[in-house]
């Protein structure tokens, strides 16, 4: 009977994360598809940005949105607005990278939003960098550099995360049904109660270390 209240608890908990995320995904793409249908190019980037962050593996929503932003871009360049060609692709790239945990989803628009970002950067009138004195070949191999360098998280910490949300939710839930009565006066078993609500806190704490030093 344990083993069978922990398993649906388990599955409650994946059903609530997978649920969220999904909504929160194919809501931010019907948003950005909309703003995009009226010609509202840079808020729908936003919001296609945001529907890749709210990744689901498996789901087509991220690939979707990678592709309307590819598509924005190049717009724009064509338009001759290289600025907002420049958000798209950053949108781009900066998206599938806050995706990462073990993997990297959607890598190839990281790339290619790398490849189209290269050309952008450099004629990029504003500032000094790279170093103008630079050749051509000097100053995209400085860009390269810089957009190469991603900082991946250490999955250690990725896993810590997982523990301690798994912990939280799971410790919020064991502490209702089994500190909580089946019946309205069933006396309320405290000690159960403060048990699991200690093992919910220590979880958020343990997802809250995870998040700062992943």
């Amino acid at each position: 009977m344990k083993l069978r209240r922990g398993a649906a608890l388990a599955g409650f908990c994946v059903l609530v994360v997978v649920a969220r995320v999904g909504l929160d995904s194919v809501s931010a793409l019907g948003e950005a598809d909309a703003l995009a249908e009226a010609g509202e190019a840079h808020e729908a980037a936003i919001r296609y940005g945001s529907a890749i962050r709210a990744y689901l593996p498996g789901s087509p929503v991220g690939g979707r949105a990678g592709e309307a932003l590819l598509e924005l871009g190049a717009t724009a360049e064509t338009a001759g607005d290289l600025l907002q060609a420049r958000f798209c692709y950053e949108e781009l790239r900066s998206s599938f990278l806050a995706t990462r945990s073990l993997w990297q989803p959607g890598a190839r628009f990281v790339d290619e939003a790398q490849r189209r970002l290269v050309p952008l950067m450099l004629a990029d009138p504003r500032g000094n960098w790279p170093d103008r004195g630079l050749s051509d070949e000097q100053r995209s191999a400085v860009v390269r550099g810089v957009l190469d360098e991603r900082e991946d998280p250490h999955n250690g910490w990725i896993l810590v995360m997982g523990a301690g949300y798994l912990l939280w939710l799971g410790g919020a839930g064991l502490a209702l049904w089994r500190g909580l009565g089946e019946d309205d006066d069933a006396p309320i078993k405290w000690r159960v109660l403060g048990t699991w609500a200690a093992v919910s806190a220590a979880g958020y704490g343990l997802w809250l270390l995870g998040v700062a030093l992943a």
